[in-house]
């Protein structure tokens, strides 16, 4: 529709929306292809915040292929258009997702800098699902640090959030989280 009437910003979303959907089946090469037009026509079009859009979709799509470093370089470029055009939300989703990046490469002092950014971000905006998400990632970081009373701390932070928002799937990981790391 959005190429019948020559919107090239809405076709640019429609990819963006196409790519997600590819990558929630673990179709990586299409959604990175549909990521990659959304990119373009975000470009073409001017669309700052819609290229940082971009960036984090193909930087999540890198990501799920263990392609860490990609997913940095990616995110990065979300985090400085995010910053660019004041997108205080998006910013802080930037550094979660840089914050994951960096965990998943074991660099866990890189993950806990960026996940305080996030949840710096998130209590500013407040964004308590955001919040709460920022809690666990930071527990998961320091218990792969093993800083276990850090972990358990911000595991705890994060199940009082989840119960307080109603998220039930964030309250069962938290509890599995938070036994595991008692058994450690």
């Amino acid at each position: 529709m959005a190429k019948e009437v020559g919107d090239r910003a809405g076709e640019g979303k429609a990819y963006g929306n196409l790519g997600n959907a590819y990558q929630s089946q673990g179709d990586f090469s299409k959604a990175m292809k549909y990521h990659g037009q959304q990119l373009a026509i975000a470009k073409e079009v001017g669309d700052r915040a819609g290229e940082g859009v971009a960036y984090g979709n193909l930087g999540s799509a890198y990501g799920s292929q263990e392609d860490f470093s990609k997913a940095i370089k990616h995110h990065t470029q979300d985090l400085a258009i995010a910053k660019e055009v004041g997108d205080r939300a998006g910013e802080g989703k930037a550094y979660g997702n840089l914050g994951s990046a960096y965990g998943s490469q074991e660099d866990f002092s890189k993950a806990i800098k960026h996940h305080t950014q996030d949840l710096a971000i998130a209590t500013e905006v407040g964004n308590r699902a955001g919040e709460s998400v920022a809690y666990a990632n930071l527990g998961s970081a320091y218990g792969s640090q093993g800083d276990f009373s850090k972990a358990i701390k911000h595991h705890g932070q994060h199940l009082a959030i989840a119960k307080e928002v109603g998220d039930r799937a964030g309250r069962a990981r938290q509890t599995l989280t938070s036994a595991l790391a008692t058994c450690t």
